[in-house]
């Protein structure tokens, strides 16, 4: 023993032995191991249950060896894994205490946090990260996002910058921070907007039309009008969270701008009206206030009261904004809509006429009255089918014209050439899905379950959140329950 002693090995046995016993740590050498085996096990397994169970003996490790810090962090990364949030959080927080979170775990726990659905805890673990020198790309995409769902748009464009200049190639990250920027300053979005058309086509036209909006927003020299601008561009987009803030950001260079607190309205009807202050008719009725000849104030009331089926308030605002700007075909089509809503079809049949009067070049305006026609189904032969083929003399090879025959021949009974005209979309543009919509009205009332089947499934394949989507989803619950 002596000899022991003095030779240091027992002493160096003795010392973490006595740790443990002041740490009040009951060692026992078989559950370490069994543990220490679970946690090996698991590198061959992505089995939530495996992974639980591996995070579950990393905790016991680390509750029995304390020293060890690293076993509290490999336990939340299992956690994780496992789909186990909230023990995450648990083990990576101890790491933490205990000085023993790496960089990467703080990453972890932001990620633990974010899944839990506390953006802004998140949000703190992962600025520690880059803190800790861990700047990459996973983590400014995560702080972007999450900065984003909490409305911090700056922080998140400050995040999305960063990511960019790791990513300089990426079309998609290059063409997000210009739709971003468009609503905070919309003329630092135009070259990213435009880089991103270049780096991928597929982001062009989108890009161009906000890139255009923009221009011509700076051509007035007015702030909030080009805000204004960007906004509608990207509510056109369906952006209609990036529309609100650069709205808003118009209102805030100009309190007084009726036609941004209009279109802040209408953007927030879109969100569900409970990201603002104020509610939707009140931001409408407020830039009426500002303006009562403001066309976008009467226009967007106008339709706010036709969605919440009120046609009689519609028709009211649809015609002061008709006396506003007369020579508008749009506006007149909205008059014809509230009208026949009303159920005064001479009226709206006037109404479209005067649209087509005013854009006899258009096919659409044919449509709208071909459109009216055949929803309260008003002398379809004569006003839908002579207003179909109006529609397609201007333009045979235009896939929504090539539907609106397709829907009046349906509506006539002659399927087969509604059949043909309908192909005839397809092959125009085979992602059109109005035309697989109708193609599938056909084949049901033809008897052809199968075909019918297929065209509407592709059609919520092809416009997921489209009102073609929505409409094939119905028939599939009513045909196919």
């Amino acid at each position: 023993m002596k000899r022991l002693l003095r030779s240091g090995l027992l002493r160096r046995w003795l010392f973490p032995l006595g740790v443990i016993i002041l740490l009040g740590v009951v060692f026992r050498p078989h559950e370490v191991a069994r543990d220490f085996w679970q946690v090996r096990q698991v590198r061959a397994s992505t089995a939530p249950a495996d992974l639980l169970a591996a995070a579950q003996a990393s905790a016991r490790l680390a509750e029995r060896i304390p020293w060890r810090t690293n076993f509290w962090e490999q336990a939340g990364n299992y956690a994780l894994q496992g789909g186990d949030p909230a023990s995450a959080i648990r083990y990576l927080s101890n790491a933490e205490a205990t000085g023993g979170l790496s960089a990467e775990g703080l990453a972890a726990l932001g990620a633990a946090h974010q899944q839990a659905g506390n953006a802004r805890l998140a949000i703190q673990a992962w600025e520690k990260a880059l803190q800790g020198g861990l700047g990459s790309p996973a983590v400014y995409l995560q702080l972007y996002q999450a900065h984003r769902e909490l409305g911090n748009y700056t922080a998140a464009a400050r995040h999305l910058q960063e990511l960019d200049r790791q990513q300089p190639l990426d079309a998609g990250l290059r063409y997000q921070l210009g739709l971003l920027l468009a609503a905070l300053d919309p003329e630092s979005a135009l070259a990213h907007l435009a880089q991103a058309a270049d780096l991928d086509p597929d982001f062009s036209a989108s890009a161009q039309s906000v890139i255009a909006a923009i221009r011509t927003g700076l051509l007035g020299d007015d702030p909030a009008y080009t805000l204004l601008s960007a906004g509608r561009a990207l509510a056109a987009l369906n952006e209609w969270q990036l529309a609100c803030q650069a709205f808003q950001q118009a209102i805030a260079a100009r309190p007084d701008y009726a036609e941004a607190w209009a279109f802040l309205g209408e953007a927030s009807q879109h969100l569900g009206g409970s990201e603002l202050e104020f509610t939707p008719l009140e931001l409408l009725e407020k830039a009426l206030a500002l303006d009562p000849n403001s066309l976008s104030a009467n226009s967007l009331l106008g339709l706010y009261w036709r969605r919440q089926g009120d046609h009689e308030q519609a028709l009211k605002y649809y015609q002061s904004a008709v006396e506003l700007e007369p020579n508008n075909p749009i506006l007149r089509v909205d008059l014809g809509n509230a009208l026949a809503y009303t159920g005064t079809f001479e009226a709206a049949l006037e109404a479209f006429h005067q649209a087509i009067e005013l854009a006899p070049q258009d096919p659409a305006s044919y449509r709208y009255l071909a459109t009216f026609s055949l929803s309260y189904e008003y002398q379809v032969r004569q006003i839908a089918l002579p207003a179909a083929r109006q529609a397609l003399s201007l333009d045979p090879d235009d896939p929504a014209s090539l539907v609106t025959m397709g829907q009046v021949l349906t509506l006539l009974g002659d399927l087969a050439t509604a059949e043909r005209y309908l192909n005839s979309a397809v092959q125009a543009d085979p992602n059109y899905a109005p035309a697989h919509l109708q193609l599938g009205l056909v084949y049901i009332l033809r008897g052809d379950r199968q075909a019918a089947f297929s065209r509407w499934a592709l059609v919520q394949k092809l416009a997921p959140g489209t009102p073609a989507a929505d409409h094939a989803q119905r028939l599939l619950q009513n045909y196919f329950p």
